[in-house]
């Protein structure tokens, strides 16, 4: 199963929603409402594990990253781990998350097959 969105491409492969996200992406609070409306769409709201493939997003106003760390952006994920494609985001990307706490999970890696390991935990069951 699988959605291309016009921001981010979904599929659902063992058990986990993975997006990826188109290139270029400069996102702002319309384009995160969007993003979570269709991933809800998507997975008929079925709660599931995800794993975000970052590396198109350049940048993200600070309205879309509390509305995506916000109870209605988080609904329907058990935990979150976001693929990033260097360290310079690896930082900024950390730093987000110190200031934009979720109630779930979520996590921020460089390594694809680490990213997988983690997330495979908060898979969640039928």
């Amino acid at each position: 199963m699988e959605s291309a969105a016009p921001f981010v491409h979904l599929l659902i492969r063992d058990g986990i929603l993975i997006g990826i996200y188109r290139k270029n992406l400069h996102i702002n609070l319309d384009m995160a409402k969007q993003i979570v409306k269709e991933r809800i769409r998507f997975t008929s709201g079925k709660k599931m594990a995800a794993m975000i493939i970052g590396y198109g997003i350049i940048s993200m106003d600070k309205a879309a990253r509390e509305f995506l760390a916000s109870d209605e952006g988080i609904q329907g994920l058990s935990a979150i781990a976001i693929l990033i494609d260097s360290t310079y985001s690896n930082f900024v990307g950390n730093l987000f998350l110190k200031m934009n706490k979720t109630k779930i999970p979520v996590r921020i890696f460089l390594d694809t097959h680490k990213a997988e390991k983690w997330i495979q935990q908060f898979i969640v069951m039928d």
